[in-house]
């Protein structure tokens, strides 16, 4: 079946006899692809090692006049179903048990795409696919308010961060220029210049549904945006120091900020007023999270504690200690049962919301652990380190299971793709890479960038 932007376009392969075969590495085997109609789409010459992306490009210019103007063949994403499960980049094929004759459906859908945000000053959006890039978002002359300090751009223009609409067709970027900035993904225009900030941004985020954005600052303040107009709708004062975070609630009611006055607070976002103050750090905030259910909190500070918190009261459920050094961030797992902490100390850890008890400790970097995250289903941790790696790990055993080597410079951060078939992860060696989440192979290096890279995004559908 070919599914194209809530179109539905049934395929089916060739039913070929059965036979038996002795599978060597340069035997080929004829699959046709078929519509119910009868017609051939497309003949893939396989061999045991053939992978995905042998085919891609084929099975796209096959399958896209069939499309009509829905979308050009550029856009599509060929994905490969045999026996109920999918095909995944970089696995050959012989490893999913195809011989010929092997019944094969093929689902198209619009490619993905992925942000990334760099102290060159500029965004940049890919298609992790092919590793092209599309589009460059920056304004013309950014370097000429930036300074060289230690190899680095400084000031100016660098983006601090860069994320998708939920619906893709925008990025919100934000800037060491005081301003945050929304940019149309397909044409890479400039739509809004938010201003109104008088110092460094830290970071930006769009609404659940895309229709208002919101920027922390190191001016003691988030604002909240109308995304049509560009227009500032609240400014969120009440912060003595820096506001190192800013994020939505998942029903986009309300809005948590993080600061270095050893606070939290909660707004609501139709009014600005705020609602609740986390009271209970003893120095600086650096991050804090909604629960997905959005009914709990969890931040992070430099008094080398983790907090869950009730939202509605502002109550402390749980406190979460390092070992050692302080978190350098912390999530909730899909499910909102377990967060995932990361450290200065070369170990990420695993823990009960419930219990606050410590399930696993992730032990393998030989240095800091910068960001780590859940996979979608929940059942896998990505860790990106100083060390220059990141690690796949199982939850329910605390196993690494993949080392992601291959980056020349510490890495900032790493995320899985929606659907957890990816890993992408950001380095200071200017370069983004797209890994196999299943085999941790790495697929695309995505080069372009002429600084270290803050962060890397998936599109969200």
């Amino acid at each position: 079946q070919v599914v194209v932007a809530g179109s539905s376009f049934p395929l089916v392969p060739a039913q070929l006899p059965h036979k038996a075969f002795l599978l060597r590495q340069l035997d080929i085997m004829n699959v046709p692809v078929l519509t119910l109609g009868g017609d051939v789409v497309t003949t893939l010459d396989v061999t045991p090692s053939s992978k995905l992306e042998d085919f891609r490009a084929q099975l796209c210019e096959a399958v896209g006049p069939r499309l009509g103007n829905v979308t050009g063949a550029a856009d599509l994403r060929p994905r490969l179903f045999h026996c109920g499960g999918e095909l995944l980049p970089g696995l050959p094929f012989i490893s999913a048990g195809i011989r010929a004759g092997s019944p094969l459906t093929v689902v198209v859908s619009a490619a993905s795409r992925v942000v990334s945000a760099s102290s060159d000053g500029t965004a940049k959006i890919w298609n992790p696919e092919t590793g092209d890039c599309l589009q460059t978002l920056g304004v013309v002359g950014w370097e000429r308010r930036a300074t060289v300090q230690g190899g680095a751009l400084k000031g100016g223009r660098q983006i601090t961060s860069a994320a998708f609409s939920p619906d893709g067709k925008l990025v919100l970027s934000a800037s060491a220029d005081c301003t945050a900035r929304i940019w149309s993904t397909q044409s890479g225009e400039l739509v809004h210049t938010l201003s109104g900030h008088r110092r460094h941004l830290r970071s930006g985020a769009f609404s659940p549904d895309g229709a208002l954005a919101v920027t922390a600052s190191d001016d003691l303040t988030a604002k909240i945006w109308n995304v049509e107009s560009g227009d500032c709708l609240y400014t969120l004062q009440g912060h003595s120091s820096e506001v190192s975070s800013a994020v939505f609630s998942p029903d986009g009611a309300t809005v948590l900020t993080a600061s270095l006055d050893k606070t939290a607070k909660v707004w609501c976002a139709e009014s600005g007023k705020c609602l609740q103050t986390l009271h209970g750090h003893r120095w600086d905030v650096f991050s804090a999270v909604f629960s997905p259910d959005g009914t709990m909190a969890l931040t992070t500070s430099e008094d080398r504690t983790a907090k869950v918190w009730r939202v509605e009261s502002g109550e402390c459920l749980q406190t979460l200690r390092a070992q050692g050094p302080r978190f350098t961030s912390a999530v909730f797992s899909p499910d909102g049962a377990l967060a995932l902490t990361a450290s200065l100390n070369p170990v990420a850890q695993i823990w009960r919301v419930d219990s606050g008890k410590c399930l696993h400790t992730l032990r393998g970097h030989q240095n800091s652990v910068h960001s780590a995250a859940f996979s979608p289903d929940g059942e896998r941790v990505i860790t990106a380190s100083q060390d220059k790696e990141a690690k796949i790990w199982s939850v329910e055993s605390g196993e690494c299971l993949h080392t992601l080597s291959g980056h020349a410079d510490a890495l900032r951060s790493a995320t899985y793709s929606p659907e957890g078939k990816l890993v992408l992860t950001a380095s200071d060696d200017h370069t983004a890479r797209v890994w196999c989440a299943e085999t941790g192979e790495c697929l695309r290096t995505l080069a372009g960038h002429q600084d270290r890279l803050h962060s890397v995004a998936f599109m969200l559908h």
